[in-house]
């Protein structure tokens, strides 16, 4: 119907950098020095992310909140990078940056703390299913599962009016929102949120996951990690709406087959998780504590 505006749109998105609270060649930075092959040492990373005092200030407050349980309290980010690790520091700088975002959001196009229940539920499952899969980048799925609907962020604070039209049209013909933004103008959420990501010099181990969750037969070499995004994903809408079972469901069983996983285990991983305190400590964490299912 509007692919031209879709279009227009993906082009659009390198200006959303300019709202971010660092440039994304900081990201890129951090991304770069959390590596694999990184030389850096954690008090070098410290000195690097100590420049922005207001991220600085957002990720200490995250340290210090009671879902890390910490035994003391956490004064500098150089001490909070030893206390926590690499990466986990890493992603909180990436969560609270997306999250500045929220400034320009009409919170009448998005409950945003529905979104970020939704989010949160999700990347803790995705975790759970990585462990059970036996692949080794925890973390990244996770950070995955945290930004897996980015692109509905994005799209709701750049582009209201598509977004209330393609919320509408999945409405009327009782089709799930990527499927309606597929209609409606030849793109969904997805592609809208990796090429966020990628535009910000995210690498593609966290970008393709997110770009295929809908889709992971086309994601090549990142397929395991999208297929398992798109299990915790159906399977956090299960453990809410309890609409359907793992069985007859035919992407889960797709994806259950595909990963080698059981569907008893893999239910009952995720049925933990999400009985569980923890999402909702990460979610306090964020200053966001909602009841509402996502």
């Amino acid at each position: 119907m509007f692919f031209s505006q879709g279009q227009l749109f993906l082009q659009s998105l390198s200006e959303i950098r300019q709202d971010l609270p660092v440039s994304p060649e900081f990201f890129q930075r951090i991304f770069s020095a959390t590596g694999e092959n990184s030389t850096i040492s954690m008090e070098a990373l410290g000195t690097v992310m100590e420049q922005d005092q207001g991220l600085t200030v957002k990720v200490l407050s995250m340290a210090n909140s009671a879902y890390y349980g910490l035994q003391s309290q956490v004064a500098s980010v150089k001490r909070a990078v030893l206390v926590l690790g690499l990466k986990e520091v890493r992603k909180l700088l990436l969560l609270m940056s997306i999250r500045s975002l929220e400034n320009k959001l009409n919170p009448a196009n998005l409950n945003i703390a529905a979104h970020w229940k939704h989010q949160v539920d999700v990347a803790h499952v995705a975790q759970a299913l990585a462990v059970q899969f036996g692949t080794t980048d925890h973390d990244e799925l996770f950070t995955a599962g945290l930004l897996h609907d980015l692109g509905k962020l994005i799209t709701a604070i750049h582009q209201p009016g598509h977004w209330r039209t393609v919320q509408k049209l999945a409405k009327e013909k009782n089709i799930p929102l990527h499927q309606a933004e597929e209609l409606y103008w030849g793109l969904d959420h997805a592609l809208i949120g990796a090429m966020t990501l990628k535009i910000w010099y995210l690498p593609a181990s966290l970008t393709e996951p997110i770009n295929w969750h809908h889709n992971p037969d086309l994601a090549q070499e990142h397929a395991p990690q999208a297929r398992l995004l798109r299990l915790a994903d159906a399977l956090t809408h299960m453990h809410f709406k309890a609409s359907r079972a793992v069985a007859g469901n035919d992407g889960l069983e797709q994806d259950l087959k595909s990963l080698d996983l059981s569907p008893q285990a893999s239910s009952l991983a995720a049925q933990e998780i999400l009985g569980s305190d923890k999402p909702a400590a990460f979610l306090r964490s964020l200053g966001l504590f909602t009841s509402a299912a996502p």
